[in-house]
């Protein structure tokens, strides 16, 4: 074959994988039409991150081949954002806005034509409605890659049916991912539809291991949705294997998010030295540079999805700082949030004052005693914040001084007529996680 012809080839077959996800729906299988449980795949929400998709097409065409008894379910594919998926740079995460970032009622109110992802966002989501209507139980993982080295995690809303899903899967586990980002398409998925909906960070963009760790993640997925036990799997390695080799000693392990770090200027770079998991301490190490200033952590931690994207824009993500939760407190937190006198009395403690919005659970918290209890403690109860501030409310006994003062001074000035306007800042607003309410 000449030089030319070489080129030919080459552009030829750079031609169909660039145009080769055209279609919303890329693919299902399922047993019959009375479907009880679904999977729902998405990949490419995010235009450099094809692995999940190409894990799901060998999933699938596995499927069709090998036709395995007892299967009982439907595994649908859907691809994210298509264009930038399709584009000719490689590196588009996404077009005009991040496809993740505006599954907000707002931004769906808005017409298609808004933006290259608020048509895609359209779309996706009207797929993910109608597959929701033709099934009793339908569960959603979004599969995503990072930009820096680092091992698969699952993140998703933490309520309890969510943490018997994702338990399933031997990863470590990341809580509170909604609260430091609105629009996620894991976050409509849960509130609108009802569903379990979990992220899978599988791993670095070009990281062919990326894609074996999402096609693992896929077929323990059907297992935990009851849709096809892995046993059944005699001529392939065991996804649990394979998953807990990526993770090595992190498999379970659950962290919170503490803090995100917003981009606020194009010339952001991550120091050296700075990866995935890496420690931090509070105000001491120095984690970035942007616009020329150093950027400390505010809180101590550990280090997450560190930015090492090629094109950075203003409101991506810098980073994040995340802290370990033992098990014990997990298992606690589990019991106690399921007694709804337990939330009778916190939502009538002084500075507390429940929110009329229809059964969701939502409170109005004092900033002054919110920032003492801190988000761990709402998250032990079941609640997620929705507006919040980076109020410190001290250590130690000092922290044990304030909070008695904040409850002081609440139970003292008595309750505010009418309750709190929505938009007073001196209170914060958590909510019960839609999955643990008793009317789901």
């Amino acid at each position: 074959m000449s030089t030319n012809d070489e080129q030919t080839q080459e552009q030829k077959e750079s031609q169909v994988v660039g145009a080769r996800w055209t279609k919303r729906e890329l693919g299902r299988y399922e047993s019959d039409d009375r479907v009880v449980q679904t999977l729902v795949i998405i990949g490419g929400v995010h235009g450099n991150e094809p692995a999940g998709l190409l894990a799901a097409e060998k999933v699938l065409k596995a499927l069709e081949e090998e036709q395995p008894t007892g299967f009982d379910g439907r595994l649908v594919v859907l691809g994210g954002n298509l264009p930038a998926l399709n584009s000719d740079d490689k590196n588009a995460r996404y077009i005009d806005y991040d496809l993740n970032r505006i599954f907000v009622d707002e931004q769906i109110a808005m017409p298609a034509d808004t933006s290259v992802e608020h048509g895609q966002m359209q779309e996706l989501l009207a797929a993910l409605r109608a597959i929701k209507a033709r099934s009793d139980r339908m569960i959603v993982m979004d599969l995503h890659t990072t930009s820096s080295d680092a091992p698969p995690v699952a993140v998703f809303e933490d309520s309890i049916i969510a943490r018997r899903f994702a338990r399933q899967m031997p990863l470590p586990m990341y809580l509170g991912f909604e609260e430091e980002l609105g629009g996620l398409v894991i976050d409509r998925v849960t509130n609108e539809l009802g569903s379990v909906a979990v992220v899978i960070e599988g791993g670095q963009h070009n990281d062919p291991q990326s894609v074996a760790v999402h096609e693992a993640a896929i077929w323990a997925g059907l297992h935990a949705a009851g849709i096809l036990r892995v046993d059944a799997l005699v001529h392939r390695r065991a996804p649990g294997n394979i998953l807990r080799e990526a993770v090595g000693g992190q498999a379970y392990k659950v962290f919170d998010i503490r803090h995100r770090q917003p981009i606020e200027h194009e010339n952001f770079v991550m120091c050296p030295g700075i990866v995935a998991g890496k420690v931090v301490k509070q105000e001491v190490t120095v984690i970035a540079i942007e616009a020329g200033k150093e950027i400390k952590s505010p809180v101590r931690g550990r280090v997450f999805l560190p930015n090492m994207q090629a094109h950075k824009r203003v409101g991506d993500d810098g980073f994040f700082i995340v802290r370990h939760i033992h098990e014990g407190w997990l298992g606690f937190s589990a019991r106690v949030r399921k007694q709804e006198w337990i939330h009778w009395i916190i939502a009538h403690l002084p500075g507390v004052y429940p929110i009329d919005d229809g059964g969701h659970g939502s409170l109005f918290v004092d900033r002054d005693i919110a920032g003492v209890l801190k988000r761990q403690v709402f998250h032990l109860f079941g609640y997620r914040l929705i507006r919040h501030d980076q109020r410190n409310g001290g250590h130690g006994a000092m922290r044990v001084w304030n909070g008695i003062a904040s409850f002081c001074k609440a139970f003292f000035r008595g309750p505010i007529p009418g309750g709190p306007d929505r938009d007073d800042p001196r209170f914060w607003i958590v909510r019960r996680h839609s999955l643990d309410r008793p009317s789901r």
